[in-house]
């Protein structure tokens, strides 16, 4: 579930936005390691609550931030997941329109200039058959979504393996080691936290996810080879490939200027359209659902309307070039982490080191007023995220980084979502011994 969850047509876009910092290949991959690699363990350490407890993420909420609480933790996560199904959609809409180009026989230039102009008319005819889809509730698609990466992954390779030996690229030099940044640089850092968030955001959700495991163990090696080694080698290839190309143009955009034949194009597109697809609707769309459900007591069939108007109105359709894109999806994607970066902390925090994995899962289920779960709001897990979010201001006001998103100043910190996880985690931390000493 996780290989299909992680290898869309977005994980190449890593590779392209490392580029784009100035990184060397080398730069990239590690970047890639490190991000993916915490990322990874800390799945490892959420995900074994799911397997264990057997309980479901916004049940797990419960643990450090109460029944009321858990909302402002579910909220945030549910946001960016709701940002992600948007941008995903508007990925996969931008592939079927430029496949659907291809097919008509517009010359490459002429797709690659034009095709995110028609993106919005396809990504409402997306959205449309999505909800459809959705009011089924997606009983059929699991099989297409497991095949589905894989098929884009292994095209794509081929596909920037076709570019290298192409005689236009020949004499071009890829950029192995020498970069032009530096190891420690603003430029690698960001990055860094960009290979960290993209999938750092299912951290507090991931229970969701593999609490139908078998096994414990499985999730050792089942973020290892479902997470880092996808999404260093994806970032790997979009690095090489984006390159060769210039810089400016998306995988998508280069599969359409570069494929040896219409129909080699027209099959890539389709691969990158189905494999971005099904990650959204199984990935992200159930999630949002249930917590629209949960939150808002709304039915099934009007969160999915509700969620399809917000969709478009989120998916960057606005932007007209594909270089655009690529910073919209760096800048989304370091917003939000200084928000998800402190939920998890609190939540690891909470279960490995407070409770040191006792859980009574049946008082979880309490909602009885003599249950401490009973609506409550445990300050210890609201104030601590607080405090992971205002420590994030302080750090930033001592190193002078403030960006400012719609007049709001925010944290310009490169490494937001490791600050917000280390000073929620120990801030919980002591809070809770303070409580019982």
């Amino acid at each position: 579930m996780v290989v299909a969850l992680t290898v869309a047509t977005s994980i190449f876009f890593l590779g392209w936005i490392s580029q784009i910092l100035g990184l060397s290949l080398v730069q990239a991959v590690v970047s890639s390691f490190i991000g993916s690699g915490a990322v990874a363990a800390l799945l490892y350490l959420n995900g074994y609550v799911g397997v264990k407890e057997g309980i479901p993420y916004p049940i797990q909420l419960r643990l450090s931030f109460g029944n009321r609480g858990a909302v402002l933790p579910m909220l945030m996560v549910v946001f960016v997941d709701l940002v992600w199904y948007a941008i995903d959609a508007f990925i996969a809409a931008w592939a079927m329109t430029e496949m659907v180009l291809v097919i008509l026989g517009w010359p490459s230039d002429k797709i690659v200039s034009q095709g995110l102009s028609y993106t919005p008319i396809t990504l409402i005819v997306y959205l449309v058959a999505v909800a459809a889809i959705g009011m089924g509730r997606i009983k059929s698609i699991k099989w297409v979504d497991i095949l589905s990466g894989p098929l884009i992954f292994i095209f794509f390779g081929w596909f920037v393996l076709y570019m290298m030996g192409m005689p236009e690229f020949a004499a071009k030099s890829i950029p192995v080691w020498e970069g032009g940044v530096s190891w420690l640089s603003s430029e690698f850092l960001l990055n860094t936290a960009i290979q960290t968030a993209w999938w750092g955001m299912i951290v507090p959700n991931i229970s969701d996810i593999c609490r139908y495991n078998n096994s414990i163990r499985s999730l050792a090696y089942g973020h290892v080879l479902g997470l880092v080694f996808p999404q260093v080698l994806g970032t790997a290839i979009g690095f090489v490939g984006t390159y060769l190309a210039g810089g400016n143009y998306s995988p998508i955009d280069i599969i359409a200027m570069y494929s040896p034949t219409p129909l080699l194009g027209a099959l890539g597109l389709f691969f990158a359209f189905l494999a971005t697809a099904t990650t959204a609707l199984t990935g992200y769309l159930p999630g949002i659902m249930n917590a629209f459900i949960r939150i808002f007591k709304l039915s099934w069939n009007r969160v999915i309307l509700i969620l399809t108007v917000l969709s478009f109105f989120i998916a960057p359709w606005y932007i007209k070039e594909s270089l655009g894109i690529a910073y919209q999806l760096l800048n989304i994607t370091w917003y939000y982490s200084m928000f998800l970066g402190p939920v998890a902390g609190v939540m690891i925090v909470d279960y490995w080191i407070v409770r040191r994995r006792r859980v009574v899962v049946e008082e979880l289920y309490n909602n009885s007023r003599g249950s401490i779960y009973h609506n409550g709001v445990f300050w210890a897990g609201v104030g601590s995220f607080i405090i992971g979010i205002l420590g994030q201001y302080v750090t930033a006001i001592i190193q002078g980084k403030f960006y400012y998103v719609f007049w709001i100043p925010l944290p310009g910190l490169e490494l937001a979502w490791y600050y917000g996880f280390l000073i929620s985690g120990t801030a919980y931390y002591i809070w809770n011994k303070w409580k019982k000493g």
